[in-house]
């Protein structure tokens, strides 16, 4: 009976790191487009504020 218990915990486990593992990789996912789109709002108003673009 003890080995049955074994068993489903097990899967229950597997099943727990999957789920997590998922939510990790969204997460990550997420990081990196905020990232990027920082980035290049970063870069905009660099651009914009430094004076390089504009004309004299």
């Amino acid at each position: 009976m003890g080995v049955i218990f074994s068993c489903l915990a097990g899967i229950f486990q597997c099943i727990g790191a999957v789920i997590m593992t998922i939510v990790d990789v969204i997460a990550g996912c997420l990081e990196c487009i905020i990232g990027w789109i920082s980035g290049c709002l970063a870069t905009i108003v660099d651009c914009l504020t430094c004076g390089c673009c504009r004309r004299s």
